[in-house]
């Protein structure tokens, strides 16, 4: 542990010079400011130099390590392959729940999900305020959400409720405000401890070429994405990078969404003003009642899950598949047992009731 004021000087010099931690001065000093053992002044002048220079590999793969370290893990009893579709937010275009709206669909198409999220940071609408607006209770205990996830193939895990250590920092978060290495390393800690891959976007083309090192190292299979216009997303606004890392192994390429039939459309039809907004829209994409460049986003993010599940044989498939899904209905019906298992169905009535969703 660092004891000495002096010491925790040194390691502000050093991340403020722009100089990169060692993993193990990253392990040492994350672990501190996690276990509130340092004043606040020093722990937010840290973590801002640290991301003022950039995460290292070395540094998000500490962070990572130390915040499974202090987690509550799961273990749901499923036959199937598991999945989580994240991103890591930062992205400068505010938009929907779309990992949302995809995570409902991917599961409503036969994927086994466990949705990692928490409330916006530094965005207008995270995952968990969407569900809980619509009457999702994030208060449900892990057990109740392991069982969530083998009685219905997805379920929703509260960051803080799996990760209570992290309530040390709530405050440093917000009084920063932005991005930091927490969520930068939030996508990687998932507390199911048999998750089998996961769907990750990242808002940053040098932080995705981080990620792809780091996801080397841990025993799973990812898809990891970056839109050229930093959603953290696949976009229909742009080409978009992907890549995929499988055992140790990383494969690249660049996705244009017209070759899997998706137009590409203006940012500004993808984007939202407010949490109202983002609630509507993300309600809508998953009821088939969006309009079609809203549905696009959410199809194309769903796609890859399903190829990682083996459900879709391709992106294009995992498309027609997840489009099919909403349009049928299947994936309000998730969403509504999803709601009714865990939460307040009346309340998600009240909800289509202010939006006229019949």
């Amino acid at each position: 542990m660092i004891n000495t004021e002096h010491n925790i000087k040194n390691i502000l010099n050093k991340v403020s010079s722009r100089e990169n931690l060692t993993y193990n001065e990253a392990k040492v000093i994350f672990t501190n400011i996690i276990e509130d053992r340092i004043q606040d002044y020093y722990s937010t002048s840290i973590l801002k130099a640290i991301s003022a220079k950039g995460e290292t590999v070395d540094e998000i793969l500490a962070m990572v390590q130390i915040i499974k370290e202090h987690s509550i893990t799961i273990h749901p009893k499923i036959q199937n392959n598991l999945f989580d579709i994240c991103g890591t937010g930062g992205s400068k275009i505010k938009t929907f729940n779309i990992s949302t709206a995809s995570a409902i669909v991917a599961a409503s198409a036969g994927c086994t999900i466990a949705k990692h999220g928490n409330r916006a940071v530094s965005g207008i609408c995270g995952s968990a305020d969407f569900l809980e607006y619509i009457g999702l209770n994030l208060s449900n205990p892990p057990h109740i959400v392991s069982s969530c996830i083998e009685k219905l193939g997805i379920g929703f895990l509260f960051a803080p409720l799996f990760h209570p250590v992290l309530k040390n920092v709530s405050k440093l978060r917000k009084e920063i405000g932005t991005k930091t290495i927490f969520n930068v390393a939030a996508p990687l800690c998932n507390p199911c401890a048999n998750l089998s891959g996961q769907i990750i976007g990242i808002y940053d083309s040098v932080l995705l070429n981080k990620f792809s090192e780091v996801t080397k190292k841990i025993n799973r299979n990812f898809i990891l994405i970056n839109s050229n216009n930093g959603i953290d997303e696949i976009s229909n606004t742009c080409i978009n990078q992907i890549i995929y890392v499988n055992n140790g192994q990383i494969s690249k390429l660049s996705l244009n969404p017209l070759e899997i039939g998706i137009p590409f459309t203006s940012v500004n039809n993808i984007t939202i003003k407010n949490k109202d907004d983002s609630i509507e829209l993300t309600l809508k994409s998953i009821y088939g009642l969006a309009r079609e460049e809203i549905e696009d986003i959410v199809v194309l993010n769903s796609s890859p899950v399903l190829v990682l599940s083996e459900i879709a044989k391709n992106l294009k498939e995992g498309v027609d598949i997840s489009r099919s899904v909403i349009r049928e209905g299947k994936a309000r019906k998730k969403l509504e047992d999803l709601i009714t298992f865990c939460g307040n169905k009346d309340r998600l009535s009240e909800i289509e009731k202010d939006l006229d969703i019949s």
